[in-house]
């Protein structure tokens, strides 16, 4: 729909409002996201086309009231304005159709995604783009066909060809379906391009031009000539679903499962597989924020780049797939502190602190809770039972979102007491083990949280536990000749600098009293082959051992710790630093500088279960480092000030930062100080660096831009910002057709013995829950409309909607912000009506015009209900109207076993449609498939019958069921998509292995009825098991007669071997 959007910018140009008369003008009424009211809009009709805004945004009008009219904008709304003109155009909203449709990625309203970033060298669609859906540059080979001047043509004719591609290599160029009259002139065979003239028709004495390509309404379903009963099978390759659940050409599929099932898997099978001509596919922060990077360096969240590798809450790297942007109203998150406010106190510092946009979503924890109360209420005692749950809720805009919630429960006091400990053991078991609810939730809706939810419900910082060799990288580039003793020595030495808050040389102050400390200062001086040399005033100073008494003064000079202190950012701007690589350095390395730094200018106090270790120091710099360091090792950290002052002997003191460490990874700290008052010994446990808990307040602030990272589908969404906030990636579900549009370009499929890409038969559109809502809503028209034109050529196509929950979740946002009563779960109440107006367009017809054609449009569309809940209003819309149902499991895709079908609950209304199909190539195909889905069910029942009796209780008849089912279920439902053997399965390799398997499930029944044992007889003829078994292993590239002939030799071998252990 740019051909949608195309076709609009060539109907209203940018122009002013006096080169239209003033009735073609509307103005803005109000504005809600996508969704715009416009007024003095007598005349307007549904679907038309219109301008809105003096950007000249593209929508469609989808409700009239009087002279309002509602309008769905296909673009970003931002900058619009109440007042701004609207521009009606007397068009519907259309697609472009013709040469050049396949090898093309398009997004959900038409626009070619490669021609885009090649006109703005950018990857991000820019608003009001120009850009035809179909290339005005490109020349198609014309060869007219049999028309000639003088002959009468109308809709639907084909009046020449086009060779597109490989496997396109007769693109029928057709009259559009309302065209008719007698050829004036047809242009010779030649090159053109798709908008050159080339056909010229006379009717009513008016004169008509056509190009090669024409547009069509997406809403409007393209007319044929007569529709008719499908009977041949779709097939996909897949033996579960050729077998037993197949679908026909023409047909409609609903393959609905849990993120994780395999859809994608099926879709793609089917895109590289099935035989169809033609595949249709339908499938933040503020500025500056810093990100922390995989490598442990720091990046503003608008410099990271795709395929760039953010930090995982494991250390491990978390690849860049998606860099969502947009603008939104922002927020800044600022942690929640419960500092009091007292002249002693300033301004807390230390406190965590970032800005996001409204959809953010927020990485929190509340702890499950539940009490009893005992309330009195109009002189009646009663008992209340209050906790926090994890309830579904529909909000005003459509969307449904988990939400932890405050319930009560109230009883009167005669039966409450009773009650509620009833509903406090239901709500201890249910929570068993689970001390919290770990969740996601977006900015915009933090509001929504009760009084006690809130207060609660916490975000999370994350320790670091990626461990970089940065010391040990410096050391061996340093000009010193040091030991390996240094990387440990190194750090104690800046911790103890860093924490003299006067020092700008190589020297620091300590307590001359403690012996323990010098000790480990002449220790770590020696290491760095220098000696500490005392004054009087208790500072030590680090200096070149044996050097002349005039050298030694000079203490920055040839020095290896005041080097280090300079080259690594220990003083930066004449200022004490503690700089960020530290965060990400050796853990070792980080503990044993902050063990240096309380030594230098700390305290620790408390006892072994709670045990507290405070530094000061007048640097802000060396208080956020500090800090950071503490938390990336698991800490708990706050910071007081003092603020600057005089004392009563007029001495001036500075401001001073108190930052206090606490926690169980304090322990190893200062398991590694040397002062006897700080020294503890370190845990005879492991030390335990979780995540901690964050409290913080919300403010919202102006719209603003915003940067996203989106990180990949089997990956937890979550990364570390800089300050190591836990936070969840942006446009999660963008990355639901990022999978597509990388690996269709790398499939291929064979055609008459020639690889091919099957992109050359391939046009993706993506539709994906990030686009702006309305062009999500309009996709799936654009896919079946184009699916439709190459019906009309006399195609078979296959349109898989992957997913339509995306959709239908656009219908719901819209639905929400028109105002209109929700039904289920937020959904329109017309959602199925929605749902059958789409797919009604599939099926099998007689296209218009002539030469006589006959062509397909087949549906599959996949639906993701959440957690995969099959009662989900989607789904059970979409299976009210479908007539293919492929139920998948996700117990089977975590075994690995794919197609993850679940052959119990998933069906096909076909199977009678397709019986003459069968009878006339695979007579005994029915027959077979039946036989396979009698063993399936009776072993599942059988099943149910060992988990209480046990296999031994079973007969030997049931124990074959069993056997042979699960036979079934490994070598004949489950394929590896990774061989040559098994990825595809053509439909006669699919009936000679349903024979064999049937086969030896009847003869060893017949044995057991002739009274063997099946004990013994299953061990007598293991090596026919294993031959049954290993028919899947026979290629279908060496054809069908051959393989044809390895079946019968199977067959004849398995009866003879069965004969003989009989007798």
């Amino acid at each position: 729909m740019a051909g949608a959007i195309e076709n609009a910018r060539k109907e209203i140009k940018k122009i002013s409002l006096e080169d239209h008369a003033e009735s073609e003008y509307g103005s803005i009424y109000s504005v809600s996201g996508p969704v715009v009211v416009a007024e003095n809009m007598v005349g307007c009709a549904m679907y038309e086309l219109v301008r809105v805004g003096h950007d000249n945004l593209v929508g469609e009008v989808i409700r009239i009231d009087g002279d309002k009219a509602t309008v769905q904008v296909y673009e970003e709304t931002a900058g619009v304005t109440v007042g701004d003109p609207v521009l009606r155009t007397g068009k519907p909203l259309s697609v472009e159709l013709g040469p050049g449709l396949m090898e093309t990625i398009y997004d959900g309203i038409q626009r070619p995604l490669k021609a885009i970033k090649d006109m703005s060298q950018s990857i991000y669609i820019p608003r009001g783009v120009n850009t035809p859906a179909l290339s005005r540059e490109i020349k198609w080979q014309f060869t007219p066909g049999t028309y000639k001047v003088g002959d009468h043509i109308t809709g639907g004719d084909i009046f020449g060809t086009v060779f597109e591609n490989s496997l396109i290599e007769n693109h029928k160029i057709l009259l559009p379906p309302r065209a008719r009259g007698t050829i004036t002139w047809l242009a010779p065979a030649g090159e053109y391009t798709v908008d050159e003239k080339i056909l010229e028709v006379e009717f009513d004495g008016n004169k008509y031009d056509y190009s090669m390509y024409h547009t069509w309404p997406v809403r409007v379903p393209r007319p044929v000539a007569e529709k008719m009963s499908a009977d041949y099978p779709l097939l996909t390759g897949q033996r579960v679903l050729d077998a037993l659940f197949p679908c026909v050409q023409g047909g409609t599929t609903c393959i609905p499962g849990a993120f994780g099932c395999g859809k994608t898997v099926i879709s793609q099978s089917l895109s590289k597989y099935s035989n169809s001509d033609a595949i249709i596919y339908v499938g933040c922060f503020a500025k500056g924020t810093d990100v922390l990077m995989a490598d442990g360096s720091i990046k503003a969240v608008e410099d990271i780049c795709l395929d760039d590798s953010v930090m995982g809450k494991d250390g491990l790297p978390r690849e860049v797939v998606g860099l969502p942007r947009g603008e939104e109203l922002m927020y800044e998150v600022k942690q929640k502190t419960a500092h009091k406010s007292d002249a002693a106190r300033d301004e807390p510092c230390g406190l965590m602190k970032y800005t996001c946009n409204a959809a953010h979503k927020f990485v929190v924890r509340t702890p499950t809770s539940c009490r009893t109360v005992t309330r009195t209420m109009k002189g009646t005692e009663y008992t209340e039972v209050i906790f926090f749950d994890m309830v579904k809720k529909i909000l005003a805009d459509g969307r449904v979102i988990d939400i932890v919630e405050e319930v009560s429960e109230s009883y009167p006091a005669t039966e409450g007491p009773e009650k509620a400990a009833r509903v406090r053991e239901e709500y201890e078991q249910a929570h068993e083990g689970k001390e919290f609810f770990e969740w996601t939730i977006e900015a915009r809706d933090v509001t929504l949280l009760g009084r006690h939810v809130r207060s609660a419900t916490c975000q999370l910082h994350s320790p670091v536990l990626y461990e970089s060799d940065f010391v040990s990288n410096y050391l061996k580039k340093s000009p010193f000749p040091l030991g390996a003793e240094a990387a440990s020595a190194l750090p104690y030495l800046l911790g103890l600098w860093v924490g003299d808050s006067l020092s700008t040389k190589a020297t620091f102050s300590v307590d001359s009293r403690d012996t323990s400390l010098f000790d480990r200062v002449i220790e770590y001086a020696d290491v760095l082959d220098r000696a500490a040399e005392y004054k009087d005033r208790h500072t030590t100073k680090i200096a070149e051992a044996n050097q002349s008494e005039g050298i030694r003064k000079n203490l920055n000079t040839d020095n290896p710790l005041w080097t280090a202190i300079v080259d690594l950012g220990y003083l930066k701007n004449s200022t004490k630093n503690v700089p960020a690589y530290l965060c990400t350095a050796n853990i070792e390395h980080r503990e044993l500088f902050l063990a240096g730094f309380i030594d230098s200018h700390g305290s620790v106090c408390g006892d072994d279960d709670a045990i507290f270790a405070t530094v000061e120091t007048t640097h802000c710099s060396v208080m956020e480092g500090t800090v950071a360091v503490a938390r990336s090792l698991g800490m708990k950290v706050s910071v007081n000030t003092a603020p600057a002052k005089m004392d009563k002997n007029s001495v001036n003191h500075q401001s001073v930062y108190a930052v206090h460490m606490f926690g169980d990874a304090l322990r190893s700290v200062l398991s590694k100080c040397a002062g006897e008052q700080k020294f503890k010994e370190a845990p005879a446990h492991a030390i335990s660096r979780e995540v901690n808990e964050v409290y913080f307040e919300l403010t919202p602030l102006s719209v603003d831009k915003y940067y996203g990272i989106t990180l990949p589908e089997d990956s937890d969404h979550q990364f570390l910002l800089a300050n190591q906030l836990l936070v969840h990636n942006c446009g999660e579900r963008g990355n639901e057709m990022a999978e597509v549009l990388m690996e269709f370009p790398e499939l291929y499929t064979e055609q008459s013995g020639k690889k091919e890409p099957i992109m050359k038969r391939t046009t993706l559109v993506a539709n994906t829950s990030n686009m702006p809502v309305a062009a999500r809503e309009a996709s799936i028209y654009t896919g079946i409309t184009l699916a439709e034109y190459f019906r009309d050529q006399g195609r078979d196509v296959s349109m898989i909607a992957d997913s339509s929950s995306r959709w239908a979740e656009a219908l719901r946002e819209i639905s929400g912000r028109l105002g209109e009563m929700p039904a289920d779960q937020g959904f329109p109440a017309y959602l199925g009506a929605k749902l059958a107006s789409f797919y009604e367009r599939a099926g099998k017809a007689v296209a218009l015009g002539s030469p006589d054609r006959v062509g397909s449009v087949s549906i599959v569309a996949a639906v993701s209900p959440a957690g995969g809940d099959f009662s989900d209003p989607v789904t059970t819309s979409t299976l009210g109207i479908t007539q293919v149902f492929w139920g998948l499991d996700k117990k089977l895709a975590q075994r690995k076993h794919f197609p993850s079908i679940n052959t119990s609950v998933s069906y096909s209304k076909y199977t009678n449609v397709l019986n003459k199909y069968y009878d006339s190539s695979y007579p005994e195909f029915a027959p077979l498939r039946d036989r396979i889905k009698e063993i399936l069910s009776n072993a599942e029942e059988l099943e149910q019958v060992v988990q209480l009796v046990g296999k031994s209780a079973l007969s030997d008849s049931d124990k074959i069921t069993l056997d042979v089912s699960n036979l079934i279920k490994e070598d004949f439902l489950q394929q590896n998509g990774y061989s040559t053997y098994d990825a595809f399965c053509p439909i006669w390799k699919t009936y000679d292995m349903m024979r064999a398997f049937v086969s030896y499930y009847d003869e060893s029944q017949k044995a057991i009825a002739n009274g063997a044992n099946w004990a013994k007889l299953s061990e007598a003829t293991g090596d026919v098991k294993h031959a049954v078994s290993s028919s899947k292993f026979f290629e279908p590239s060496r054809g069908e007669k051959e393989v044809h002939g390895e079946f019968e030799k199977l067959l004849s071998n398995m009866q003879e071997r069965f004969a003989e252990s009989t007798d």
